[in-house]
């Protein structure tokens, strides 16, 4: 995954290049759409509104999917070879593929109890284990998208996006869990997630806590990431969101990690 430290680091049409992505590889992989849910940085702008005041929205260079660990294409060919026919190359344990000067990836994620780390050969993709992705898979969202893919068509697809209460989880572990790489990204895609829910942060916060219930494996180190990582002010949760926040307002910060206290303390319920 790609991540950088300041949202202005991010090219100017990053989010639109994912979203290219998305699109061309959605639209081209109809025979695992059951057994694939979008996740990541997409999965938070299609779960989020575009006016939220103070917080720009989502952005991102790769398309991660949560994917079925039993998915397979059977004898109609395999997901590498179906998007190496779209441009898409082997990088390492991910896919990526240029356009114009962006370099845009697609990543696996899957899940295999009782591991918590490691990565699995799915159909013939190398997908990352992370807990929580089959909840994700479980709860998911259709979206519409509507766009130009990476050949310039455009293109309607329904997506298939994690609901806000894995996708919640699987961030918060993304940012403090086992492998975890406290990203200010992540932390600030919390707050962007929650506060910009599309059904309100109420819904989000009543999400996020149904995943205890629904026994989400990931959901006691997402609260645990909480309590040590985004309950105060001086913790890394609200200082690395206000850090990727852009421009170098200090008063803008300072309310960035002062909202980031304040989500947290709502989702673990103080």
């Amino acid at each position: 995954m790609t991540k950088f430290g300041k949202f202005d680091d991010y090219p100017p049409r990053s989010l639109e290049s994912a979203e290219a992505a998305l699109l061309t590889a959605w639209c081209s992989l109809e025979r695992y759409h059951d057994d694939l849910v979008l996740v990541g940085g997409l999965a938070v702008h299609y779960l989020t509104l575009r006016d939220v005041v103070g917080l720009p929205g989502a952005v991102t260079l790769d398309v991660d999917f949560g994917i079925a660990l039993g998915a397979s294409g059977g004898q109609y060919g395999t997901i590498k070879s179906d998007l190496a026919g779209l441009g898409f190359v082997s990088e390492g344990n991910r896919l990526a593929r240029k356009f114009g000067d962006i370099s845009l990836y697609l990543d696996f994620l899957t899940e295999d109890p009782p591991s918590e780390n490691g990565a699995r050969v799915v159909d013939d993709v190398i997908a990352s284990v992370i807990p929580g992705v089959n909840r994700a898979l479980a709860s998911r969202r259709i979206v519409p998208v509507r766009g130009r893919d990476l050949y310039g068509v455009e293109q309607s697809c329904n997506v298939a996006v994690a609901d806000i209460g894995p996708l919640l989880v699987l961030k918060l572990n993304a940012f403090g869990g086992p492998t975890g790489r406290r990203s200010p990204k992540d932390a600030y895609d919390v707050l962007l997630a929650v506060t910009g829910f599309i059904d309100g942060p109420e819904a989000a916060v009543s999400a996020f806590r149904a995943e205890k219930d629904a026994g989400n494996p990931a959901y006691a180190t997402a609260v645990v990431v909480l309590r040590s990582d985004f309950s105060e002010a001086a913790q890394d949760g609200p200082a690395r969101a206000a850090e990727f926040y852009p421009g170098d307002d200090a008063a803008d910060r300072e309310r960035v990690r002062q909202q980031v206290v304040t989500v947290g303390s709502i989702l673990l319920g103080m």
